[in-house]
């Protein structure tokens, strides 16, 4: 489906600022339609140009209510007939309500508000409902009307949403979470269930209602820095009884003067103590890395002595190889314990296992060179040990087959030189479909009537 941004290049002209103060609405709208108990609609258009369809840029349905639309309508246009009302905003840049028919037999209570920036009307947002707005049920219901009919207002001077307005890096709390209804002088006009509940939490016992804001313990800074910057705040405090609380403070504007505020709050106890328990287990899986890292170097220290009392070159060979192939293992677990999860780039261990098969087989007699071409990205712990110990084993295999002691020659031509400029690369290539990962040598190649269903080398 296409992003608000993409509708209104293609069917609107409006410039990318514009663009920008839709996307900074939708981003918070979900309140507003909350307060409203009703869908919210967000209609673009071409400016000046009374005959062009109307293109429905935005559709969000309140968590308080029931929708009206069972389908989503985003990206679909209207004719300037179909939808009166709104094209009359766009007109007359001011706000209008009334009764209009959006489908058969079906007549929706609409109210049209023009969303501006600086003096130009960019789009109209529309709520939509079964009925007119009756008499409410209850004081909730009356508040919550209110303070939209407040936010509408706010829309149609241009003083919403916000500039420089925070955002939170997890969701934003919605009016049902709990909503606090400030004035002008800091103290609480509203308080609605949830919220009492959560500040009775916090240890305030007696009555929310009348009580000044810096009494509920939800930090006082946050709702005078929202009416000086005329723009929402946001705070966390959490005390030593881990009670959490997130707060979204949200001034309420008039002819750019702060008249009060709605103080949306959020219980994250549980969401933070969830966060301390990954924390903590990833700290763990790190450490258990680390000490797996250590036990296989002191493995490889014992067989390192065990070789040394060997007299058998066979297997001495044999210990030095698992001593190479412990070391690739090794090598993995220091990367993933200095790593945050459980994937690691695999260019971090290939290199490491380079410098460890260059010092272990390159000398006077046989000079080496390793280089390694292209990136394999991310691969997931298991997979990167699995590949570290193949890598091991084809450069182990390069560089006793390809690069013989004995396969050199003198300056004068006669055998048993040194192989001069040996070079073995690692090429790692990252498709869409997998990774491949070549091991290319300049070596003698492979002897004549090789087979490779029969013994790989003599």
């Amino acid at each position: 489906m296409a992003t608000l941004p993409d509708l209104a290049r293609s069917h609107t002209d409006l410039d990318e600022v514009e663009v920008g103060h839709l996307q900074n609405l939708v981003s918070i709208w979900g309140l507003l339609a909350d307060l409203s108990f009703a869908d919210l609609l967000l209609y673009g258009g071409r400016r000046g140009d009374r005959e062009a369809p109307l293109i429905l840029l935005g559709h969000v349905r309140p968590t308080t209510g029931t929708t009206l639309y069972r389908a989503d309508l985003v990206g679909r246009s209207f004719e300037p007939r179909r939808r009166p009302l709104v094209a009359e905003v766009f007109s007359t840049g001011s706000t209008i309500s009334g009764m209009v028919n959006v489908g058969t037999d079906r007549d929706v209570s609409l109210l049209a508000v023009p969303v501006r920036r600086l003096d130009t009307t960019v789009a109209v947002l529309a709520r939509e409902r079964i009925r007119p707005v009756d008499r409410p049920s209850s004081e909730q219901e009356r508040t919550y009307l209110t303070v939209f009919d407040r936010f509408a207002r706010m829309l149609e001077a241009g003083e919403f949403p916000y500039r420089d307005e925070e955002r939170l890096r997890h969701r934003t709390p919605r009016v049902g979470d709990g909503l606090l209804l400030v004035d002008s002088n800091g103290r609480v006009e509203f308080a609605s269930p949830n919220a009492v509940s959560l500040l009775h939490r916090l240890g305030m016992t007696r009555g929310v209602t009348g009580a000044r804001f810096d009494d509920t313990g939800l930090g006082s800074s946050m709702l005078r820095a929202a009416f000086a910057r005329r723009s929402a705040v946001i705070d966390e405090m959490e005390r030593d009884d881990e009670v959490a609380v997130v707060s979204h403070c949200f001034p309420l504007l008039e002819s750019g003067r702060a008249t009060g505020a709605i103080v949306l709050v959020r219980d994250v106890t549980e969401l933070r103590r969830r966060d301390r328990q990954l924390v903590s287990k990833d700290a763990t899986i790190q450490e258990i890395h680390h000490r797996v890292k250590n036990n296989l170097q002191t493995i490889s220290s014992l067989l390192r002595l065990q070789a040394r009392r060997l007299k058998g070159d066979e297997a001495r060979a044999a210990l030095g190889e698992s001593v190479r192939r412990i070391g690739a293992i090794s090598v993995v677990h220091e990367a993933l314990a200095q790593s945050a999860d459980d994937d690691v780039a695999f260019l971090e261990i290939v290199r490491p296992l380079v410098r460890v098969v260059e010092e272990s087989v390159s000398s006077p007699l046989r000079p080496l060179t390793i280089t390694v071409d292209g990136d394999a990205g991310i691969l997931p712990g298991q997979v990167t040990t699995t590949m570290a110990v193949v890598l091991t084993e084809l450069l182990q295999n390069a560089v006793d087959h390809a690069f013989p002691a004995d396969a050199g020659t003198d300056d004068d031509g006669s055998g048993g030189g040194a192989v001069r400029g040996g070079q073995v690369r690692i090429e790692l290539d990252r498709r869409p479909d997998g990774l491949s990962v070549r091991v290319v040598g300049d070596g003698v190649g492979l002897p004549e009537g090789f087979d490779l269903a029969g013994p790989v080398w003599a």
